[in-house]
């Protein structure tokens, strides 16, 4: 085993650095980030902004293992870490008004399996759900499942696609009226360009359900990116010298 001290920081090494204060390397006091052993991973961060809104840090950065914490967790504004909460998040597992991650659940979601009022994922639930399996109120995937239902499978109470089943429904050798007028409506609301059945038919709709997602994100994401840019201009400034 391993028992040279190091940097639980960084995790550079600090052996015979007997009249440093700081690791060399990330610069922080060598009395606070002393370990001995075998670092179990070598890239953990931490980072808090001095900068805080709403009680929360700006930014918060937590990742890999910290003393007794085997996953880095952030709370803040921005927060990015292996478990992290906030108005904008990135981890493994993310929760915030926008959350990308393996796991995520936010008003506007992106994830492996994502869980939110827009979710767009692998999986997704949500209000409006678009992913290769998605379960919502309006649902878009390979496979679909909702009130509203499109995709190469589906099934709804208005269901359009490949191989669907419902109420109301558009597929092969079935046209029903009142399906017909329904996603004619709801294109003409949304801007859905007629996209037809054939066997890119939802391809293109999950390409165009994409496209209102990353609207949806830009648009969302506008708040803290604009939370950003005030905090920063308020900012005390150092005094010239």
């Amino acid at each position: 085993m391993r028992t040279d001290p190091y940097c639980g920081e960084c995790g550079y090494s600090l052996k015979g650095l007997v009249d440093s204060s700081k690791c060399p390397e990330c610069g922080k006091p060598i009395v606070e980030v002393l370990q001995r052993g075998t670092p179990i991973f070598k890239g953990s961060r931490r980072y808090q902004s001095d900068i805080v809104l709403f009680g929360l840090p700006l930014v918060s950065i937590a990742i890999g293992p910290d003393g007794d914490e085997l996953r880095g967790r952030a709370k803040g504004i921005i927060a990015i870490g292996d478990i992290a909460t906030g108005w904008l998040a990135f981890g493994g597992i993310a929760c915030g008004i926008i959350a990308f991650g393996g796991l995520a659940f936010g008003v506007v979601s992106l994830g492996g399996l994502s869980i939110g009022m827009i979710a767009f994922g692998g999986a997704a639930i949500g209000g409006i759900a678009t992913g290769g399996g998605a379960i919502g109120g309006i649902a878009h995937g390979g496979g679909a499942l909702g009130i509203v239902a499109r995709g190469g499978g589906g099934y709804g109470y208005y269901a359009q696609g490949g191989g669907v089943a419902g109420h109301y429904v558009i597929g092969p050798g079935r046209r029903d009226p009142e399906a017909v007028e329904f996603f004619d409506r709801m294109n003409s609301w949304t801007g859905v360009p007629r996209i037809g059945n054939g066997p890119a038919a939802s391809f293109k709709m999950m390409a165009f359900a994409l496209a209102w997602a990353i609207v949806a994100i830009v648009a969302v994401g506008a708040i803290p990116a604009a939370l950003v840019l005030i905090a920063y201009s308020r900012r005390p400034r150092a005094p010239a010298r």
